[in-house]
């Protein structure tokens, strides 16, 4: 007798073996001839045409414009407050109008020169010389800074308000080698680590998805296929996201500026200090729900749709735990005297509750007066500063011991690979390294060359000229960047959040070099911007992997506007020092103060010429902080073995590098900096993401580009055309923010009678 229960089950059972089978051939297609992480099959296409050229002389004519102009216009107002930066973004969508004209106006004709055949239009204006504008700008004044980093200090060498060493900010040798140096070390560093974070695939870079998304709305044409109901181009949704809020930018950065720092619940009650300290948004914690509607806010520190949302979540939980349950009990408390203070401002104080003057502790050499400092006040930071320190100790070593636990086979592939002198591409095959064999690589004795010379020229600089920094402090440099940068741009390259080594290279540098403030400036600028540069030169790598360009005009491209952008920067910092009147005074008439390069100088005395040991060493206030570093090797790794244990719980999102990134910004940055990208986040990377996944993959990168060029485009214009003429609109929604405790800095408690706490 037939059982038919027994033969349902079976053809059931063979119906899921056949999903199963089919939904395996699938991921083997994929991962075959696509990447297996949908952010980049979102923007990047797993195809090449290699007849189309990126090495054009629209491109270097484009590229080499950009990286002057910009270049120039962002070294000019470093020394302005408020200032305002030109980022890569601006160039990559103000070149493409120039490219498509200069692809239908110059002449088609072929040349010849000794032997070498070229043509100054090779047909339209195509996506990959458009990304190596982009790519120039970059890395000539697309970074962080928007500028060459090292400038700052000239501005502290050069400036009567500051050290006034003219002897040594005369000397042009000194500041041409130390500016190509600092600007070259970290890409020399960034070509030996290719195989550890270019060609995996698992490195994905999400801020690089956004610049080819862009892209990608601006040269492809893709019909009117329907997505979930929406019809509309890549192009078109750009425009109009694009145009919205170039126009929407005028309110909350003109027209109605209480839309940027909606602080409403401190309007009800201005001067009560415990509210403003709590729910301020300008100088208190930020526990506002509805903190703000500009979009500049919510995706100044974290862009909340590059971010993944397990990264927004870690960051967003950490910020808010450390706020509530470090900062504010330490301040309420009144812990290491903070109370007296503002709760997170990252100012340093003296004992009076007055910002910290520095010129105290100096003698007229600018270099530490033991005895100017027994008769004035030892530092004191506040409760968020302080807190910061721990945490960015504690960052520091969790990242290396995430990475080793987490990370630890890709890295050790990449070196047996470096043992056998293996090719560095030949370790992965997937579909982006495929199609990159057919371009040749760059050796990798090219970097390595580089970095030989940018060595050259710091020793040169720091031994040659009166600086007090010693040779070994590059060696430092370099040998933190090679050690450091493997784990942190692995990061980076997952997460998209950048650990940086300045805290460290200042704390490292105090103990090595103490009472020697300008030396300590060297040292920092070494031990930052090698790491922090490498790993943005590395970013641009995948940038130029993911749009097929060929390797050796891409190190071509960084080297040439690195190199050009550099002088530039110094050639421009040089004429403002010389030309603009009271240059960096606090009172000079057009607000040329230097607010930036002030801050490095009062570094370089706390951290140079009082130096770590007076704040962190045995016995003193600051000393429990160091325990940041223990808390960082051990806290990750009870969670990688509960991951290992229980692989499909949830704490397997934790990532504690994160939570810890999220706290060292809350200085002076607060929650709503972290709040507001979470919940965009959480909409866009989670919500949509999982129900309508084909929308966001055509959408999401290109929609949070608009946004942020329409306030690049928007802020611009509102700059020079009102802000810089000193325009005001005077009225209620323009002041009410700015009104009482939040924007005073308030503090919890008064200064005792006597003057003194």
């Amino acid at each position: 007798m037939l059982d038919l229960h027994s033969a349902e089950v079976t053809l059931k059972n063979a119906t899921c073996l056949k999903c199963v089978i089919s939904d395996i051939e699938k991921h083997r297609d994929l991962i075959e001839n696509d990447s297996p992480y949908p952010e980049v099959r979102a923007v990047v296409d797993p195809t090449d045409d290699p007849d189309i050229s990126a090495n054009t002389f629209r491109a270097w004519f484009l590229g080499m414009i950009a990286t002057i102009v910009f270049t120039g216009v962002n070294q000019f107002f470093t020394l302005r407050y408020p200032t305002i930066i030109i980022y890569s973004i601006v160039a990559q969508l103000l070149s493409y109008p120039c490219g498509v004209f200069m692809a239908r106006t110059l002449p088609t004709r072929q040349w010849n020169l000794f032997g070498w055949k070229f043509t100054l239009n090779p047909g339209p204006f195509n996506q990959k010389e458009h990304m190596l504008i982009t790519v120039m700008s970059n890395v000539s004044f697309g970074g962080t800074n928007g500028t060459a980093y090292v400038t700052y200090i000239f501005q502290v060498l050069k400036a009567k308000s500051f050290y006034n060493l003219t002897s040594l900010y005369d000397q042009a040798g000194f500041q041409i080698l130390i500016t190509l140096s600092t600007q070259l070390l970290g890409y020399g560093c960034a070509g030996v680590v290719r195989r550890f974070l270019v060609y995996p695939p698992s490195m994905i870079y999400p801020k690089c998805l956004s610049t080819i998304a862009l892209n990608k709305a601006l040269h492809s044409d893709e019909g009117r296929e329907r997505v979930h109901g929406w019809k509309i181009s890549r192009y078109r949704f750009f425009m109009y996201c694009f145009i919205g809020m170039f126009i929407y930018y005028w309110f909350p950065g003109y027209i109605f500026q209480a839309l940027s720092y909606f602080n409403w619940m401190n309007w009800i009650a201005p001067d009560n200090v415990k509210l403003a300290l709590i729910c301020g948004t300008i100088t208190g914690l930020g526990l506002n729900p509805l903190p703000t509607f500009d979009w500049n806010i919510v995706y100044a520190l974290y862009d909340p749709i590059i971010y993944p949302f397990y990264a927004l979540a870690n960051i967003g939980i950490g910020t808010i735990l450390g706020a509530f349950c470090v900062i504010a009990p330490i301040y309420f408390s009144n812990v290491w005297k903070t109370a007296y203070f503002p709760i997170i401002s990252n100012d340093v104080f003296d004992d009076t509750g007055n910002t910290y003057n520095v010129t105290r502790v100096l003698n007229s050499k600018g270099e530490f007066d033991l005895e100017g400092y027994e008769g004035y006040s030892q530092p004191y930071l506040t409760a968020g500063y302080s807190v910061m320190f721990f945490f960015f100790f504690a960052m520091y070593l969790a990242t290396i011991v995430h990475v080793a636990l987490y990370n630890r086979r890709e890295i050790m592939k990449g070196f047996r690979a470096l043992w056998k002198w293996a090719s560095a591409r030949e370790e992965h095959e997937d579909v982006h390294n495929r199609l990159m064999k057919r371009y040749k690589e760059v050796p990798e004795w090219w970097y390595l060359a580089v970095l030989a010379v940018s060595f050259v020229f710091g020793c040169i600089g720091v031994a040659k000229y009166d600086t007090g920094m010693p040779i070994w402090g590059i060696v430092f440099a370099i040998i933190l960047c090679l050690v450091l940068q493997i784990p942190y741009g692995m990061v980076y390259a997952i997460t998209n959040s950048e650990v940086t080594n300045n805290v460290i290279a200042e704390f490292i540098g105090g103990y090595a070099i103490p009472g020697k403030p300008v030396a300590n400036l060297l040292f920092k600028s070494f031990g930052y911007i090698a790491c922090a540069q490498s790993i943005q030169f590395v970013a641009d790598l995948k940038l130029g992997h993911y749009m097929k360009i060929p390797p050796r005009v891409m190190f071509a491209a960084q080297l040439v506007a690195t190199i050009v952008g550099a002088f530039v920067s110094l050639g421009v910092n040089v004429w403002a020092l010389a030309n603009i009147e009271d240059v960096c005074s606090t009172t000079q008439p057009n607000k040329f103060t230097c607010a930036s390069a002030r801050d490095f100088y009062t570094s370089s005395v706390i951290w140079g010429a009082i130096g770590p040991r007076r704040l962190f060493g045995s016995g003193q206030i600051y000393n429990p902080l160091l325990y940041g570093f223990l808390v960082g090797a051990l806290l990750p790794i009870p969670f990688y073995f509960i991951t290992k244990w229980r692989p499909r719980s949830g704490l397997r999102y934790v990532y504690i590098p994160l939570v810890f990134y999220g706290i060292c910004n809350i200085a002076p940055y607060n929650v709503t900096y972290a709040w507001c990208p979470m919940v965009v986040g959480f909409i866009f990377n989670y919500w949509i993401k999982r129900r309508w996944q084909a929308w966001w993959e055509k959408y999401a990168y290109v929609f949070t580009t608009a946004m942020s060029c329409g306030v690049a485009i928007s802020a611009i214009i509102i700059f020079f055309a009102v802000e810089y003429k000193e325009v005001d609109l005077n009225w209620w929604g323009n002041e009410v923010s700015y009104a009482g405790c939040d924007n005073d800095g308030c503090a919890l408690l008064a200064i005792p009678e006597g003057g003194k706490i």
